[in-house]
């Protein structure tokens, strides 16, 4: 398999925010190197280079490969077509049409249009759709779904669209009509295009745009005097794609289906924190329950957020957003239908192509992974001291994953180390042993009216740092959006400020709790309330960069961490006391 996203352990600072935010529960494995430095390697036959990790790697520690040296070195040798990918407009904006005509310059062959081929794809979903070939399916023209599809849900491969993505279909046309046979390279927001490259061998070469714009500061290739004019641009064999333009875009393909398809059943998801549990969901469906078409897109916001794209600091996802919609007026605009409605792009491609060629099937080559051994499983739990089920509720989140029980099977699996757990590595420096809390002892019968209000406030504290640290996820998956929600997300925060406020007063005036104990929770409370309302100036004020909102989101999340195990181990001194 394909090494693509790789990691410098040198770098590597072992915060977790790759598990945090991985899709692929197997895809990192966490390790201790000679020296005790903590680091988290990646299994590349469960990586789907989706790239989130890049995305939150504050570190620097990960990055991925491409094929842009091999592809300036073979330009000079071979002949070699190019394919830009529709997304090169937002990488590009303003300046696209003039990198298209460098690279055609020195030394492409020809260069092609990836919404054509997107034009296409969506005539072979239409046609693949009226003969019954298409039933149900998910699209696959985001590599990192399909191969998330392939790992996690192979008996449910068959459920992908047997119809190519855009740009395989656009390398069909070219070598079945255009009858060029050169080697293909695509210019693309994204690092796991490599992965469908290998499986159906349509392209030799992925440049990601991140990549490009690097060379070009290299060499010192300046674009910032190019005026464009308007969208359209002189392709080779003169065909620009039309509506294939908007498919970077969530729902492009579902609007582009409605278009030749009224009422069909199409449904969008869109971002890692989201798409890949309702992948999960769609495939516990049976297929009657299922939609015709369920479009799955990795990065929110589309491909012209992907990780490959290099804007970072340079665009928000509104000027994203803003562009693609100057692409969707330009092709409406450009559309033809005869008298009849149909579109007469739809008649070239049913006279010039054959639909089998566009196919592709899906055979399942794997299986689910078996569920853990409970008794094994049991024996990890005893380790990380978490001997009974309130422990095993605590689920703070600093190792990374979502609960404690797959913290759990990630070390039963040997994808992790009980180091990496908050509370193992405080009783390792002798900061706090992990602390059990008996069964009986949870509910505490025998103690006074007074300590079982405590052990309900607790309980009740607990919950809110769950609940706070999976809405600082929800912001971690979407922060790139947050400059196109100021005042909502300063109304919100705000709120939280309040919440807290209302918190550590009704801790501070409450007495049933251990006189022990309730310093350090009002402490821990009042360092949450810090954080939030720093993170509310920082959102309220436009002027703070992103990377000030990511540092303050960082201590929220710290914050809440602490807020949840004080609370825990509040409760289990009061279990010891009584």
């Amino acid at each position: 398999m394909l090494e693509l996203i790789g990691v410098n352990e040198e770098r590597c600072i072992g915060c977790n925010a790759c598990i945090r935010v991985c899709p692929s529960p197997e895809a990192n494995s966490v390790k201790v190197l000679e020296d005790g430095k903590v680091v988290t390697s990646i299994n590349s036959e469960k990586c789907i280079a989706c790239g989130e990790c890049i995305k939150v790697c504050k570190a620097k520690a990960r990055d991925y490969d491409d094929d842009i040296d091999k592809f300036f070195k073979d330009l000079k040798e071979r002949k070699i077509i190019v394919i830009a990918h529709p997304s090169i407009k937002t990488a590009f904006p303003g300046t696209w049409q003039a990198v298209l005509k460098w690279i055609k310059q020195n030394g492409a062959d020809s260069v092609f249009d990836g919404s054509y081929g997107a034009d296409i794809c969506t005539w072979g979903y239409v046609r693949a759709i009226e003969q019954g070939t298409a039933k149900n399916v998910v699209s696959q023209h985001c590599p990192a779904v399909a191969r998330y599809m392939e790992i996690y849900h192979p008996e449910d491969t068959r459920s992908l669209s047997p119809v190519h993505s855009p740009v395989s279909c656009e390398a069909v046309y070219i070598r079945d009509f255009i009858k060029k046979n050169y080697a293909v390279a695509v210019l693309s927001p994204c690092p796991a295009m490599k992965l469908e490259f290998e499986a159906s061998g349509h392209a030799e070469y992925n440049i990601t745009f991140k990549r490009l714009k690097e060379y070009f500061r290299r060499k010192k290739v300046d674009f910032t005097k190019s005026v464009e004019g308007d969208q359209h641009y002189d392709f080779d064999d003169q065909v620009q794609g039309c509506m294939g333009g908007i498919f970077p875009t969530p729902g492009g393909l579902r609007y582009n289906l409605s278009i030749n398809i009224p009422d069909i059943v199409a449904v969008s998801s869109d971002g890692a924190q989201t798409v890949y549990r309702e992948l999960d969901e769609y495939c516990e469906l049976s297929v009657d329950r299922r939609p015709q078409v369920f479009e799955a897109l990795s990065c929110s916001g589309g491909c012209g957020c992907g990780c490959g794209i290099g804007n970072e600091g340079d665009q928000t996802a509104v000027e994203i957003k803003a562009i693609m919609r100057e692409v969707e007026i330009d092709a409406r605009n450009r559309r033809k239908t005869a008298l009849n409605g149909v579109d007469k792009q739809f008649k070239i491609f049913d006279d010039r192509i054959n639909p089998r060629s566009l196919m592709k099937t899906y055979e399942p080559d794997g299986k689910r992974a078996e569920r853990p051994d409970e008794k094994a499983l049991e024996e990890v739990f005893t380790k990380l001291g978490l001997v009974n089920e309130y422990d095993r509720k605590i689920d703070c989140g600093a190792c990374g994953y979502n609960s404690c029980r797959e913290m759990a099977e990630a070390v039963l699996d040997c994808r992790n180390v009980y180091e990496n757990c908050i509370r193992c590595a405080k009783a390792s420096m002798g900061t706090g042993a992990p602390v059990s809390v008996p069964a009986a002892a949870v509910s505490a019968p025998a103690a006074p009216a007074a300590n079982e209000a405590a052990f309900e406030l607790s309980d009740k504290i607990s919950a809110f740092a769950n609940n706070l640290l999976a809405d600082i996820e929800n912001i971690y998956a979407s922060l790139y959006n947050i400059d196109s929600s100021n005042q909502k997300s300063a109304s919100m925060s705000g709120i939280v400020v309040n919440i807290l406020e209302k918190v550590v007063g009704f801790c501070s005036s409450v007495d049933s709790i251990d006189s022990d104990n309730l310093p350090m929770l009002v402490s821990t409370l009042e360092k949450l309330q810090a954080a939030v309302a720093s993170l509310n100036v920082n959102v309220t004020e436009c002027a703070a960069g992103s990377a000030t909102i990511r540092e303050s989101m960082q201590a929220v999340a710290d914050a809440a961490t602490e807020l949840n195990i004080t609370a825990h181990d509040m409760a289990a001194a009061l279990a010891d006391k009584y």
